[in-house]
């Protein structure tokens, strides 16, 4: 999948989008979230009953994901996000009055996907709520990948 912002064309492999969907919904479905959310991705239950996960099965979950982007029921970039990369190849997100800095290329995608999510969520979460609920999003993400040094 390639999508542009800011003038600037980026490209994500459509199982890897999955697989951070997939990251997403854990981080909300297991309660590692900071306030309580109703958030799960239907599209990615089928998954979570496998007892052991193939690659043919994200595959198929891709395929999924594929078809709710197309019918546009889906989507990670929220209207009025601004990307820029930093000199170390990191990049500042900002939406609004949100601002996240130094975002790694792994998180980036995952981190937009919780932003839009969240964006979208019913009731409606305050800004100030999103900020708190990411930057803590962001620092799970960051000691789960030290836990098992990735």
């Amino acid at each position: 999948m390639e999508f542009i912002l800011n003038r600037k064309k980026y490209s994500i492999q459509n199982h890897e989008l999955y697989i951070n969907y997939l990251m997403v919904d854990n981080y909300f479905r297991h309660h590692y979230s900071k306030y309580d959310y109703d958030i799960e991705f239907d599209f990615i239950t089928p998954i979570l009953s496998k007892d052991k996960v193939e690659f043919e099965d994200i595959l198929e979950g891709t395929k999924d994901l594929e078809e709710l982007i197309e019918k546009e029921q889906i989507s990670f970039i929220a209207p009025g996000l601004r990307i820029d990369e930093t000199s170390g190849n990191n990049f500042n997100i900002t939406y609004q009055d949100l601002k996240f800095e130094n975002i790694h290329v792994g998180e980036a995608i995952p981190l937009l996907i919780a932003l839009n999510t969240l964006l979208n969520y019913k009731p409606i979460v305050p800004l100030m709520q999103i900020k708190e609920e990411l930057d803590n999003f962001i620092e799970k993400f960051r000691s789960y990948n030290q836990e098992h040094d990735i």
